[in-house]
């Protein structure tokens, strides 16, 4: 049985538009940071928050963001999607709030490493979908 030549390039070009499409579907970290332990992650009430983060490029800035959290209160998980510019914030809402989770990511960074202090490195556009000059800046 003999094939036509014009099969092979038409099934690699199908193959690569249905591999190019479906990569929108699946989606990996490119960082993850756990800052309270396992018991602790799956604590009733706790809510995530999906930020659309200005900023947010590659692994190195993702876990720069990350460090923006430390000691920020009720901060349970921290992913970033870099490729997407998105970060997945888990926290516990009757420690902290959406409006904190902001204040924390855009404040200055500071780099050990040399000393610097850096601003305006991250801005958070939106917050669950919601712009954030639509979130109230005060309270948690």
């Amino acid at each position: 049985m003999r094939v036509s030549p014009w099969w092979i390039p038409a099934v690699v070009l199908l193959l690569a538009l249905l591999g190019i499409g479906s990569a929108s579907l699946v989606a990996v970290p490119s960082y993850t940071r756990d800052f309270r332990p396992a018991a602790a992650a799956g604590a009733v009430g706790q809510r995530t928050a999906v930020l659309l983060i200005e900023g947010l490029r590659c692994v190195d800035t993702a876990e720069r963001a990350a460090v923006q959290l430390e000691g920020a209160p009720g901060i349970i998980r921290f992913e970033a999607f870099a490729s997407r510019n998105r970060a997945e914030v888990t926290y516990d809402p009757s420690r902290t709030g959406p409006a904190a989770i902001i204040r924390a990511i855009e404040s200055p960074v500071y780099n050990e490493a040399t000393g610097e202090v850096a601003f305006g490195v991250y801005r958070v556009v939106d917050v669950d979908g919601i712009s954030r000059d639509q979130i109230p800046a005060t309270g948690k």
